[in-house]
Protein backbone atom coordinates (compact mmCIF):
# COMPACT_ATOMS: atom_id res chain seq x y z
CA UNK A 1 0.00 0.00 0.00
CA UNK A 2 2.79 2.23 0.23
CA UNK A 3 3.04 2.61 -3.23
CA UNK A 4 -0.03 4.14 -4.63
CA UNK A 5 -0.19 6.13 -1.85
CA UNK A 6 3.64 7.49 -2.77
CA UNK A 7 2.46 7.93 -6.30
CA UNK A 8 -0.61 9.65 -5.32
CA UNK A 9 1.59 12.16 -3.00
CA UNK A 10 3.82 12.73 -6.28
CA UNK A 11 0.85 13.28 -8.53
CA UNK A 12 -0.62 15.71 -5.97
CA UNK A 13 2.48 17.57 -5.90
CA UNK A 14 2.98 18.00 -9.69
CA UNK A 15 0.51 20.60 -10.41
CA UNK A 16 1.98 22.92 -6.92
CA UNK A 17 5.22 22.62 -8.74
CA UNK A 18 3.99 23.45 -12.43
CA UNK A 19 2.18 26.54 -10.91
CA UNK A 20 5.54 28.09 -8.84
CA UNK A 21 7.42 27.29 -12.65
CA UNK A 22 4.67 29.37 -14.19
CA UNK A 23 4.40 32.70 -11.20
CA UNK A 24 8.29 32.51 -11.48
CA UNK A 25 9.32 35.95 -13.69
CA UNK A 26 11.34 36.54 -16.10
CA UNK A 27 15.14 37.46 -15.87
CA UNK A 28 17.35 39.50 -17.92
CA UNK A 29 20.98 41.18 -18.03
CA UNK A 30 21.83 44.64 -19.65
CA UNK A 31 24.65 45.57 -21.59
CA UNK A 32 26.22 49.10 -22.87
CA UNK A 33 28.73 48.97 -25.01
CA UNK A 34 29.39 52.33 -25.27
CA UNK A 35 28.76 54.34 -22.29
CA UNK A 36 30.84 57.03 -22.61
CA UNK A 37 32.52 59.51 -19.55
CA UNK A 38 29.57 61.16 -19.36
CA UNK A 39 26.70 58.32 -19.10
CA UNK A 40 25.22 57.23 -15.88
CA UNK A 41 26.80 54.17 -14.38
CA UNK A 42 23.67 53.43 -11.89
CA UNK A 43 20.55 53.47 -13.11
CA UNK A 44 17.25 52.06 -11.59
CA UNK A 45 14.97 49.82 -13.10
CA UNK A 46 11.58 49.94 -11.74
CA UNK A 47 9.09 46.91 -12.45
CA UNK A 48 5.95 48.38 -11.61
CA UNK A 49 6.61 46.64 -8.08
CA UNK A 50 9.81 47.43 -7.38
CA UNK A 51 13.36 48.96 -8.06
CA UNK A 52 15.81 47.15 -8.97
CA UNK A 53 19.66 49.54 -8.51
CA UNK A 54 21.35 48.44 -11.79
CA UNK A 55 25.33 49.08 -11.80
CA UNK A 56 26.28 49.71 -15.68
CA UNK A 57 29.93 48.28 -16.78
CA UNK A 58 31.28 49.36 -19.87
CA UNK A 59 32.97 46.24 -20.94
CA UNK A 60 30.18 43.07 -19.32
CA UNK A 61 26.81 42.58 -18.71
CA UNK A 62 25.04 43.79 -15.62
CA UNK A 63 24.10 41.19 -12.99
CA UNK A 64 21.35 38.94 -13.51
CA UNK A 65 17.99 40.94 -12.20
CA UNK A 66 14.74 38.57 -11.73
CA UNK A 67 11.67 40.73 -12.69
CA UNK A 68 7.64 39.49 -11.77
CA UNK A 69 5.59 37.33 -14.44
CA UNK A 70 3.30 38.74 -16.51
CA UNK A 71 3.03 41.19 -18.87
CA UNK A 72 5.39 44.29 -18.21
CA UNK A 73 6.13 47.57 -18.87
CA UNK A 74 9.51 48.43 -17.01
CA UNK A 75 11.33 51.83 -16.97
CA UNK A 76 14.65 53.21 -15.98
CA UNK A 77 15.26 56.21 -14.24
CA UNK A 78 18.29 57.89 -12.61
CA UNK A 79 16.87 57.97 -8.65
CA UNK A 80 14.17 55.30 -7.00
CA UNK A 81 10.74 55.80 -8.70
CA UNK A 82 7.55 55.73 -6.72
CA UNK A 83 4.01 53.86 -7.44
CA UNK A 84 2.57 56.93 -6.36
CA UNK A 85 4.28 60.04 -8.61
CA UNK A 86 5.71 57.65 -11.60
CA UNK A 87 8.23 59.86 -13.56
CA UNK A 88 7.09 61.56 -16.96
CA UNK A 89 9.54 60.99 -20.05
CA UNK A 90 12.02 57.73 -18.72
CA UNK A 91 12.95 55.20 -21.17
CA UNK A 92 10.25 52.81 -21.03
CA UNK A 93 10.19 49.42 -22.11
CA UNK A 94 7.16 46.71 -22.75
CA UNK A 95 8.10 42.94 -21.94
CA UNK A 96 5.52 40.55 -23.22
CA UNK A 97 3.63 38.07 -21.28
CA UNK A 98 5.34 34.77 -21.04
CA UNK A 99 9.22 35.80 -22.20
CA UNK A 100 11.78 34.31 -19.79
CA UNK A 101 15.08 35.53 -20.53
CA UNK A 102 15.80 38.58 -22.23
CA UNK A 103 18.54 41.32 -22.95
CA UNK A 104 18.18 45.28 -23.00
CA UNK A 105 20.50 46.60 -24.73
CA UNK A 106 21.23 50.07 -23.94
CA UNK A 107 22.20 53.09 -26.21
CA UNK A 108 22.45 56.54 -26.32
CA UNK A 109 19.29 58.79 -26.89
CA UNK A 110 20.43 62.38 -26.23
CA UNK A 111 17.15 63.91 -27.29
CA UNK A 112 15.49 62.08 -23.45
CA UNK A 113 16.40 64.93 -21.01
CA UNK A 114 15.00 62.97 -18.31
CA UNK A 115 17.54 59.98 -18.64
CA UNK A 116 19.43 59.91 -22.03
CA UNK A 117 19.20 56.56 -22.83
CA UNK A 118 17.26 54.16 -24.88
CA UNK A 119 16.39 50.45 -23.59
CA UNK A 120 16.15 47.74 -26.87
CA UNK A 121 14.94 44.10 -26.15
CA UNK A 122 16.69 41.34 -27.48
CA UNK A 123 14.54 38.10 -26.58
CA UNK A 124 17.23 35.03 -25.88
CA UNK A 125 14.31 32.50 -26.11
CA UNK A 126 12.29 29.61 -27.41
CA UNK A 127 15.17 27.85 -29.32
CA UNK A 128 16.15 31.86 -30.17
CA UNK A 129 19.62 31.05 -28.81
CA UNK A 130 20.87 28.31 -27.57
CA UNK A 131 24.21 28.19 -25.28
CA UNK A 132 27.04 28.31 -28.08
CA UNK A 133 25.25 29.86 -30.82
CA UNK A 134 25.52 33.91 -31.04
CA UNK A 135 22.63 37.00 -31.57
CA UNK A 136 24.02 39.41 -33.56
CA UNK A 137 22.06 43.01 -33.75
CA UNK A 138 23.03 45.29 -36.51
CA UNK A 139 22.16 48.53 -35.95
CA UNK A 140 23.58 50.30 -38.66
CA UNK A 141 22.63 51.06 -42.75
CA UNK A 142 25.45 48.56 -43.62
CA UNK A 143 24.98 45.28 -44.44
CA UNK A 144 27.09 43.05 -42.47
CA UNK A 145 29.92 40.32 -43.62
CA UNK A 146 31.50 37.59 -41.68
CA UNK A 147 33.83 34.48 -42.04
CA UNK A 148 33.56 32.60 -38.27
CA UNK A 149 36.13 29.91 -39.14
CA UNK A 150 34.44 28.13 -41.16
CA UNK A 151 30.87 29.52 -41.09
CA UNK A 152 29.60 32.43 -43.02
CA UNK A 153 27.27 35.26 -41.57
CA UNK A 154 25.50 37.93 -43.11
CA UNK A 155 23.70 40.62 -41.17
CA UNK A 156 21.27 43.12 -42.75
CA UNK A 157 20.80 46.45 -41.87
CA UNK A 158 19.37 46.90 -38.96
CA UNK A 159 18.04 43.29 -38.27
CA UNK A 160 18.86 40.52 -36.27
CA UNK A 161 19.71 37.11 -36.84
CA UNK A 162 21.77 34.34 -34.89
CA UNK A 163 24.99 32.50 -36.16
CA UNK A 164 25.60 28.74 -35.72
CA UNK A 165 28.62 27.19 -33.32
CA UNK A 166 31.66 28.59 -35.02
CA UNK A 167 33.87 25.85 -33.48
CA UNK A 168 32.18 22.48 -32.28
CA UNK A 169 34.24 22.85 -28.89
CA UNK A 170 35.54 26.10 -26.49
CA UNK A 171 38.48 27.68 -28.18
CA UNK A 172 39.59 30.77 -30.18
CA UNK A 173 38.50 31.19 -34.09
CA UNK A 174 39.17 33.28 -36.64
CA UNK A 175 36.84 36.47 -37.25
CA UNK A 176 36.55 38.21 -40.10
CA UNK A 177 34.41 41.17 -40.38
CA UNK A 178 33.69 43.13 -43.80
CA UNK A 179 30.13 45.86 -44.27
CA UNK A 180 28.82 47.27 -47.93
CA UNK A 181 28.01 50.99 -47.24
CA UNK A 182 24.55 51.00 -47.14
CA UNK A 183 24.38 47.47 -48.39
CA UNK A 184 25.49 48.34 -51.95
CA UNK A 185 28.57 47.82 -53.63
CA UNK A 186 31.90 46.38 -52.58
CA UNK A 187 32.37 44.98 -49.24
CA UNK A 188 35.14 46.67 -47.12
CA UNK A 189 37.06 44.84 -44.22
CA UNK A 190 36.53 45.81 -40.59
CA UNK A 191 38.79 43.47 -38.79
CA UNK A 192 40.17 40.23 -38.53
CA UNK A 193 40.91 38.75 -35.02
CA UNK A 194 40.81 35.79 -32.95
CA UNK A 195 38.08 35.24 -30.46
CA UNK A 196 37.27 32.77 -27.35
CA UNK A 197 34.10 30.68 -28.16
CA UNK A 198 32.47 29.29 -25.50
CA UNK A 199 30.60 26.22 -26.22
CA UNK A 200 28.61 26.67 -22.91
CA UNK A 201 27.25 30.01 -23.15
CA UNK A 202 25.14 32.40 -25.11
CA UNK A 203 26.81 34.91 -27.12
CA UNK A 204 25.87 38.13 -27.87
CA UNK A 205 27.38 40.29 -30.94
CA UNK A 206 26.22 43.80 -31.09
CA UNK A 207 27.57 46.02 -34.47
CA UNK A 208 26.85 50.20 -34.04
CA UNK A 209 27.54 52.93 -36.01
CA UNK A 210 30.17 55.47 -35.25
CA UNK A 211 31.53 58.72 -36.19
CA UNK A 212 34.01 57.51 -38.51
CA UNK A 213 33.92 55.09 -41.41
CA UNK A 214 34.29 51.60 -39.54
CA UNK A 215 31.12 50.19 -37.60
CA UNK A 216 31.98 49.31 -34.45
CA UNK A 217 31.64 45.44 -33.06
CA UNK A 218 30.77 44.11 -29.72
CA UNK A 219 31.09 40.75 -28.65
CA UNK A 220 29.76 38.90 -25.28
CA UNK A 221 29.25 35.78 -23.91
CA UNK A 222 27.02 34.89 -20.89
CA UNK A 223 27.50 32.06 -19.12
CA UNK A 224 24.08 31.20 -16.49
Amino acid sequence: MKFPLLALMISLSLPAYAGEQEKKGPTCRIVFPERGRGAPKTVYLFDGKKNHQVFLPSMNFSAVISLPAGALTIMMAPEEVHQENLPQGVPTLKIPKGLKNFYILLVADPENAKLPLRMILLNAEGGKLPTGKTLWCNLTDHRILANLEKNKVEVEPNVRTVSANPIPKSGYFRAEFFYQPEAEGKARVITEQKWWHDAYSRHLGIILPSAGRLPKIYYYRDFR
